[in-house]
């Protein structure tokens, strides 16, 4: 029998697995509606746009270049969710006491695969956006910025930190069942 005061032990993962798949659903719902209503509120666009992307450039802000702005970032918002759809599932596994099984490794290995991609896709997103929203611009006032910053790093790190883990669980599966064998 296992002791509850424990940090692993079953009715803690429980409790955490309610806890992460609650958190994942309305961290779902958040991204889905954020996407949705951002990029349909002029002033949100703007105020942001200016504050964090760009302060000193010219920058359109009608429905066509939103439009566009919305587009370009629709990857990324896809990549956030089907990470956070991992991250449920993953801890929906976890619940049912299916720990270190292969659908449990399978959601772990998915869950850094797409944090993994959404590292990559970001700063091509942030490029993306500032092109659409200065593309309504004169020819010669029209901006492409890249820029790479340390929270694109530390996502790729922690992307494949879940990969190497998601290949020692399998590892781990592989090894319990040889010794199963040997019994």
């Amino acid at each position: 029998m296992s002791d509850p005061s424990s940090p692993a032990s079953p009715l803690r993962i429980r409790w955490i697995a309610h806890c992460v798949r609650a958190m994942a659903l309305i961290a779902m719902a958040v991204v889905v509606g954020f996407h949705a209503v951002f990029w349909t509120s002029r002033g949100l666009v703007e105020r942001t746009a200016r504050k964090e992307w760009c302060v000193d450039c010219t920058l359109q802000f009608d429905a066509a270049s939103r439009a566009w702005g919305f587009a370009v970032n629709l990857p990324l918002a896809l990549l956030t969710l089907f990470a956070l759809l991992s991250l449920w599932r993953l801890f929906g596994a976890y619940l049912r006491g299916q720990v270190f099984t292969d659908a449990a490794t399978r959601h772990l290995r998915r869950l850094g695969q797409s944090v993994t991609a959404m590292a990559l896709v970001m700063p091509l997103t942030d490029t993306a956006t500032i092109l659409a929203l200065t593309l309504g611009n004169p020819p010669g006032q029209r901006m492409l910025s890249v820029n790479l910053g340390s929270q694109h790093y530390i996502v790729l790190l922690l992307g494949l930190v879940l990969i190497a883990m998601a290949m020692v669980m399998r590892e781990a599966q592989r090894m319990a069942q040889e010794n199963a064998e040997f019994v």
